[in-house]
């Protein structure tokens, strides 16, 4: 009886004990992988928040310093459409200035540059060398007419005459005929009639307009060049510079342009006879005036 009894109690014991450890087992291997599958699977998406928070952050940055950038280049572009509108106003303020009166311009004609703006390259200078024009007025003019001829290409045609010539001869030509400016012998001879022209008796500038009129009949410029009123011929009185002018626009058929040039503009006012005269006879033939 002793013996059954003893097993017994030893079985019961050792079975409770095996119990519980394997139910410790069964509770540990089930809670703990628990709780670190939930730890990772946070981890995880917490990773996954933080780079996509860092990506969209980027993304807005880039955007913003875009916008920038468009901003800056339309306020760039309105800057521009600002300041080409100030220049049209400039320019269109510009050409509402009223023109000066017509005068010499420099003028290009083929590969040459002359001073004064022709209508054409058939020229004849017509000189006033009355007492009135000596010393300076009359050195002027011919240092003026030299470098005026050494400017001129080969496709010019040129004359020089002056007045008067004598009491009884009003006039007196180079050559009678324009002669093309091709060579240096050419220009050469114009050098020394210009330098052999002297100051004498008085101002018969009618009757040199019209033999210049009525003898070149390629004529297209007449360069006046005077110091003095007009004169009645081989006389020191005063022409009419009313019928003078009348009669020069009345026989100019050819529309030939007279240029005056006043000599000594300095002795003389706007007012006077001379200025009048020279100035109104330019402007009936659309010629310039030009005073120095």
């Amino acid at each position: 009886m002793r013996r059954k009894k003893e097993i017994n109690v030893f079985n019961i014991s050792f079975l409770d004990l095996l119990s519980g450890a394997l139910g410790a087992v069964i509770i540990l291997f089930i809670s703990v992988p628990k709780n670190e599958a939930v730890d990772s699977s946070t981890q995880v998406k917490k990773a996954t928040c933080t780079i996509e928070k860092k990506l969209l952050n980027k993304c807005v940055d880039q955007s913003k310093a875009k916008d920038k950038v468009i901003q800056e280049g339309r306020l760039t572009i309105k800057q521009l459409k600002e300041e080409i509108a100030n220049l049209q106003a400039q320019v269109a303020s510009a050409k509402k200035v009223k023109e000066p009166p017509k005068t010499p311009t420099i003028s290009k004609n083929g590969d040459h540059e002359v001073g004064f703006d022709f209508k054409g390259k058939n020229i004849v200078f017509l000189i006033d060398v009355s007492g009135s024009m000596a010393g300076e007025k009359l050195g002027q003019v011919k240092a003026g007419l030299k470098m005026l001829i050494a400017s001129m290409g080969e496709d010019y045609k040129v004359d020089i005459v002056y007045f008067p010539h004598s009491p009884r001869q009003d006039y007196y030509s180079l050559w009678g005929i324009t002669q093309g400016m091709s060579t240096m012998d050419v220009k050469n001879e114009v050098y020394n009639f210009l330098a052999k022209l002297m100051p004498r008796g008085s101002t018969p500038t009618r009757s040199a307009l019209l033999y210049t009129l009525n003898n070149y009949p390629e004529l297209t410029d007449i360069v006046l060049l005077s110091d003095g009123v007009p004169t009645l011929s081989g006389s020191s009185r005063k022409d009419n510079i009313n019928s003078l002018i009348e009669e020069i626009v009345t026989k100019n058929s050819r529309d030939v342009q007279v240029n005056t040039i006043g000599v000594g503009q300095n002795k003389f006012s706007k007012g006077s006879n001379l200025y009048q005269f020279l100035k109104t006879l330019a402007d009936k033939t659309n010629g310039f005036y030009y005073g120095f």
